[in-house]
């Protein structure tokens, strides 16, 4: 391997004055209604029999849905958004540098627009997308200055 793959495989650090936003708690919320739903239901007609099943697919789903909504992130630096995934056994990291970017595209959805979080669409030049989803619109991601500046040069 040259030293030029070396190098993109390699993590960035993130520096002390990074920029760490979170993703609106709707990400988890949104998810659990008809889990939360389900569960009404199943305890309010069959409560000896079955209810326990939905029970315990209930707090799976729901589970699993807060632990991947609690290790997301998305970190922001001069030079790169640091994207942090997170599923319930493990969390997937990925680099994107800005000077990689191509467009950069914000799209409320349709609660976004009412729940308050927005959809940031990171086009890279090479044709790939990456999407940082529920973030705030009130985050500082959106008023980050390389991104506004990218805003700027596509507009």
């Amino acid at each position: 391997m040259d030293a030029e793959g070396q190098e993109s495989t390699r993590s960035v650090a993130i520096p002390d004055d990074a920029i760490f936003v979170r993703q609106s708690n709707w990400a988890y919320l949104l998810a659990t209604v008809p889990w939360l739903l389900l569960l009404a239901l199943s305890l309010a007609f069959d409560f000896f029999s079955f209810s326990i099943l939905p029970t315990v697919f209930a707090i799976y789903f729901i589970g699993s849905r807060y632990l991947s909504f609690r290790k997301t992130a998305y970190i922001l630096t001069d030079k790169y958004v640091i994207i942090q995934q997170g599923s319930p056994m493990s969390q997937k990291r990925i680099d994107v540098s800005f000077a990689d970017l191509n467009d950069v595209l914000v799209q409320p959805g349709t609660f976004g627009r009412f729940l308050g979080y927005t959809t940031v669409s990171l086009q890279l030049k090479d044709g790939q997308k990456v999407l940082l989803r529920y973030v705030p619109r009130t985050s500082p991601l959106l008023d980050h200055q390389p991104l506004v500046d990218l805003w700027k040069r596509t507009e």
